[in-house]
């Protein structure tokens, strides 16, 4: 069972939604911005539209995530589990994370992925069909027993 690999590959609607996430505050402040700038540029002088070049070099990852989302149709995805760590294939290095920081495992989109949260903030789509039944059982334990081990040495409040 221990350990296992998957491989699938993430298409652009799963890569949106979770990689856009962590722009929205970037995006929000740059949009302000940019309307602002917009309505300085037409009520004081077009001088102001030099001023647009400020949220197009805050927001480039944004951008450069856009464009990637645009040419690149699937990105790969490569997970070895082992007994206590997971490995996430990230270009040519592997990114690791303790399978006791796994917090939850569950169905999304209707049943067709699964969504894994790690307690470091990661989140990681596994389509259904990439993943067996004994490999979710094997992760939800450790879900369920980070979250009991969590539970005895919080504080009561």
């Amino acid at each position: 069972m221990v350990p296992f690999r998957l491989q699938y590959a993430l298409g652009r609607r799963d890569r949106l939604a979770v990689e856009f996430t962590p722009h929205l505050p970037a995006a929000a402040a740059a949009l302000g911005f940019t309307t602002g700038i917009l309505y300085l540029a037409v009520a004081a002088t077009p001088w102001c539209f030099l001023l647009l070049v400020w949220p197009a070099l805050t927001c480039r990852r944004l951008l450069a995530f856009l464009v990637e989302l645009l040419t690149v149709p699937a990105r790969p995805v490569d997970v070895l589990v082992e007994a206590d760590r997971m490995g996430l294939l990230v270009g040519e290095r592997r990114v690791w994370l303790y399978l006791d920081g796994v917090i939850q495992l569950y169905r999304t989109d209707g049943g067709r992925t699964w969504t894994l949260l790690h307690l470091n903030g990661s989140v990681l789509l596994i389509p259904a069909g990439a993943i067996g039944r004994e490999q979710v059982e094997f992760l939800q334990a450790f879900a369920l027993a980070s979250w009991r081990r969590r539970q005895r040495t919080q504080p009561a409040t």
